[in-house]
């Protein structure tokens, strides 16, 4: 798999303020939603027994989000992930917002995965199954 990976979301009219300008917190949605895409194309999705995908009881245990350039009416973005570290228990992706056609950024954005025992809400390692995945991920953006 490429990093960073690439997601298109669609902004809809209901995700526009009174300015017609993308409400702040559906780039925290957009992020969420290709987070997930992410995590399917590696192989762990939700529908899966807990004994097959331990690593899907996880927690955004940290957000940090720069918005750079208003996103203006309905259209598409690229919402790029790129998995930076890898730790015992957590686990960092940085996130650009672009247009989909262009070089402007829209916001950027840092979140912090921690992944929890589900019996005692405390945190334990990621499987050897998703450090194997992420692995390749981990600081793999191309130069130029």
């Amino acid at each position: 798999m490429q990093s960073p990976f690439r997601s298109i979301q669609h902004v809809y009219f209901d995700d526009l303020d009174a300015l017609n300008i993308l409400h702040n917190v559906r780039f925290l949605l957009f992020i969420e939603r290709a987070r997930g895409e992410l995590l399917n194309a590696l192989g762990f999705r939700w529908q899966d027994d807990f004994s097959v995908n331990p690593d899907r009881f996880h927690v955004v245990a940290e957000h940090d989000i720069k918005y750079l350039v208003p996103v203006r009416g309905e259209g598409d973005l690229m919402i790029e992930l790129e998995p930076t570290h890898l730790g015992t228990s957590s686990l960092r992706i940085n996130a650009t917002v672009r247009a989909i056609h262009g070089s402007t950024v829209h916001a950027t954005s840092n979140t912090r995965l921690v992944r929890l025992d589900p019996e005692t809400n405390r945190p334990c390692s990621w499987s050897p199954r998703m450090r194997e995945a992420i692995a390749p991920l981990l600081g793999a953006r191309p130069a130029g």
